[in-house]
């Protein structure tokens, strides 16, 4: 069980959250414009936790926390990528008319 651990630990862990966000920044580079501008922000957004996560020694804690997060932007980035544009750009209308109201 031990070795396992070692094997499968927390590396393998940052490793995988590492290859989602790479495999989603190859998506969002072949989008078009108004759903890669977005999609590559938050992932910009994501980066600094991510090398976080990779460089620092932190608590376990701190550990599972930063990597919930990530998981769920992750999540959040996957979907917008599913978008259609025009539904990307009728929410965006849809959100300014209600912080106008």
């Amino acid at each position: 069980m031990d070795i396992l651990r070692l094997i499968l630990g927390w590396n393998w862990r940052v490793r995988r959250l590492r290859k989602r966000w790479d495999r989603l920044r190859e998506k969002a580079l072949k989008k078009k414009n108004p759903i890669r501008l977005d999609s590559l922000k938050r992932l910009d957004l994501i980066s600094p936790n991510l090398i976080m996560l990779e460089e620092q020694r932190l608590g376990r804690v701190d550990k599972a926390r930063i990597s919930k997060d990530i998981e769920i932007n992750l999540a959040e980035v996957k979907a917008l990528l599913k978008t259609k544009p025009e539904e990307l750009v009728a929410a965006k209308q849809f959100k300014k008319m209600q912080q106008k109201a």
